[in-house]
């Protein structure tokens, strides 16, 4: 019998409770409830003693009955304990109160275990192409220009070109980005010929259906993904070795990106080591954060930081930090470019030199740039570009740059060429003004 004497009809969920909560044997609670007085009866609700089907009939989903029945039962043990203590023969039950004690435990197993259903994925999506060709199975995202679907036989995904897609049929709710930066949450679905009019995506949501031009969707997510599924990222790392001078090279980066209707975080890191026999090691990290929120189609506001390390500067440490607003000017299933402008507040600290100030702070303006590509179904590009004017030290100016080319080598697996600058105009003290290099790599995106 179910937790808490429910009709079986009302427990066909996955629920799953430790033995002791569904088996007893003469002193269950359900048992003492069916043989308690008419006094101890009163004023219970009726669903605590249920006769037929059709009880809880408020309850329409598997996981309210799950967590329903759970409630049902603990409050079930509970009331053993009040009823045993209520009667003159009474005679106090230590395990009676250790089945009491845990009843909120109980709950929480069961919000755990019904919780599940909430979090599926369909996997009856159909997609059927211009060709003819059909897939069942689970659309797993649409970025740039390419349509990612799964089915239970295939080992990977397979990528389907989205104007090449005819018919699309989901009962599933997806994250759905325009061209025009509007981003909605609903249930998709594409209908008639390539050719025939009327031949829009259809989007449900909020209560009304909207028709969109296919090819103005930019990106399809889906809404069911966990945090960190929803994460993009790449690690890539590279080295390089001259036996002429002893040169080594060791480079070592990572991205991660995550997207939601209307944030974008993005988070980039690397480090590298060069060390040659007839000179000095250097070594550079760098960390940049940026975050990005929607103020409507084109607009946005944000903040970022940078934390820059560089031997060859003579840079023990700069941290700068700063708000943002910005604007993107152009937004396709394959390019975008953000620009933005703020103001940044930068703290600097040099390696010790002689009658020089080594510690620094600086007000600074900002306008900034971000730029990507996808090309040819195997290359993209990712450069940003950053100027910094002092506003606190006038005439003095920084430029960073980064740009990465990626070229997909097999599935995931990409060559790596990074190129990166550094420059400040007027150092503070006698160090380079330029920190310029180039490396190369093999990554891995996820």
């Amino acid at each position: 019998m179910p937790l808490g004497g429910l009709s079986r009809p009302y427990a066909h969920t996955a629920c799953e409770y430790p033995s002791e909560f569904t088996s007893h044997s003469n002193h269950t609670p359900t048992r003492n409830l069916r043989h308690a007085t008419k006094k101890e009866r009163a004023g219970l609700p009726s669903y605590f003693f249920p006769r037929k089907v059709g009880v809880l009939p408020i309850l329409k989903t598997p996981v309210e009955r799950c967590i329903v029945e759970a409630n049902v039962g603990a409050v079930h043990i509970r009331l053993e304990c009040e009823i045993q203590h209520s009667r003159p023969d009474h005679v106090a039950d230590a395990s009676c109160m250790g089945k009491s004690a845990v009843h909120i435990a109980l709950i929480v197993v069961a919000v755990l275990s019904c919780g599940s259903p909430l979090l599926a994925k369909r996997s009856d999506d159909l997609v059927v192409m211009t060709n003819g060709d059909r897939f069942t199975g689970e659309i797993k995202k649409l970025e740039n220009g390419i349509l990612y679907f799964k089915s239970g036989y295939m080992l990977e995904s397979v990528q389907l070109d989205w104007a090449e897609v005819d018919r699309l049929e989901s009962q599933d709710r997806f994250f759905i980005t325009l061209k025009s930066g509007k981003r909605y949450t609903g249930v998709i679905g594409k209908t008639g010929g390539k050719k025939a009019a009327g031949a829009d995506l259809r989007l449900a949501t909020q209560g009304k259906v909207m028709e969109i031009e296919p090819l103005d969707v930019v990106g399809i997510q889906q809404s069911e993904r966990t945090f960190w599924s929803q994460v993009n990222g790449s690690i890539d790392y590279g080295l390089s070795y001259s036996s002429g001078n002893s040169a080594l090279s060791s480079s070592l980066g990572a991205a991660a990106e995550y997207q939601r209707t209307k944030d974008l975080v993005r988070l980039t890191t690397g480090s590298q080591f060069d060390t040659q026999s007839n000179g000095p090691s250097t070594n550079r990290y760098t960390f940049d954060g940026q975050y990005f929120r929607l103020l409507s189609e084109r607009w946005l506001y944000g903040g970022l930081i940078d934390l820059l390390k560089s031997d060859r500067q003579q840079l023990d440490l700069r941290t700068t930090a700063g708000a943002v607003f910005g604007r993107t000017m152009l937004r396709t299933e394959r390019t975008s470019l953000r620009i933005f402008a703020g103001t940044v507040f930068s703290r600097e600290r040099y390696f010790p030199q002689e009658q020089t100030t080594t510690m620094q702070n600086n007000a600074e303006a900002l306008i900034g740039a971000n730029f990507y590509t996808f090309r040819f179904k195997v290359l993209d590009i990712r450069s940003s570009a950053l100027f910094y004017p002092s506003l606190s030290d006038p005439g003095r100016y920084r430029l960073s740059s980064d740009s990465n080319l990626h070229i997909e080598l097999v599935k995931d697996f990409y060559w790596d060429f990074h190129l990166y600058e550094n420059f400040d105009s007027r150092p503070p003290i006698h160090a380079p003004r330029n920190d310029l290099g180039v490396t190369t790599g093999i990554g891995w995106k996820f």
